[in-house]
Parts: structure tokens; sequence; C-alpha cells
């Protein structure tokens, strides 16, 4: 009797194509919630909430210890993956500073401890219908 390769392949492939999506990552209401999702995504290497909270165009910018190396700007969507691959449960931060110029526009002067490296990071936040975006990130790092 012939295998009939039709008859075993639909039910795989259909397995496949219904297979449960990946947990979606909650909209942020507030600026405190889009902080915690920041630590959170760092702490346990979920770039998925990363990934909430950050806005894919927006720019990630660097200036080394001492500011004299040349300022290095990425897009968040390039470097998102490389911090959720490397997570720390011991990552911590705290608002050293934050101004909303109005209901729908923060900025935050954040203090950052993760992976032995204490980072000061400037975030600028929009509120969209998704919850708060961060649409820039300006980084001062010091090592620890």
């Amino acid at each position: 009797m012939p295998l009939d390769l039709v008859r075993f392949a639909l039910p795989f492939i259909a397995a496949l194509l219904t297979a449960a999506p990946a947990t979606a990552a909650p909209a942020l209401s507030s600026p405190d919630e889009a902080l915690e999702a920041y630590v959170g995504g760092l702490r346990t290497g979920r770039v998925e909430l990363l990934q909430a909270l950050f806005l894919p165009d927006g720019l990630f910018c660097t200036l080394a210890e001492g500011g004299d190396a040349p300022i290095g700007c990425k897009r968040f969507a390039e470097v998102l993956a490389s911090w959720a691959a490397r997570p720390d449960p011991a990552a911590t931060g705290r608002v050293l500073d934050r101004r909303d110029a109005t209901p729908s526009m923060s900025a935050v002067t954040y203090e950052l401890h993760f992976g032995g490296d204490r980072y000061v990071d400037q975030l600028l936040l929009y509120r969209t219908d998704a919850g708060w975006r961060v649409v820039a990130k300006t980084t001062a790092v010091t090592t620890a």
C-alpha cells in the first residue's frame, strides 16, 4: 500500500500553523511601569518586554567613561536582542529625576546597575495607544 504523504503531512502542518503565539508584553500604562519593564527585561532576558518599551526606530546613544570617545548611536531594533541575551538577575534601577513636559511626554534620568556596570540613562518617553514607549536613550557608562 503506497504511503499518502499529503494525508500525513496536513495534520503536522496544521499543528505548526495553530501553535500558540508568544506571550505578548502588556501595555505600559505609566512611566513607572515602563521603567519596571526595562529592568524586568534585563533581569530575565525577555526581549519582548524590551520590545514593548523601546520604539524600534528610536535611538540609543552611548558615551564612554570620561567622554573621550566619539558618541555611538544605534536603533533600538539593533541592540535589544543583545541586551536580552545576557540577563542579569541582580539588575537594579532607580529614578534620579523625572520631568513630565506634557501628560504624554516624559524625560527620565535613570541609574541602572546591570552586568557589573553602572549606567546613567537619559530616557525620553511618549505615551502612545500601545502604552509608554522610549523613543530615545542616551547613556553614560561607568564600570563598577
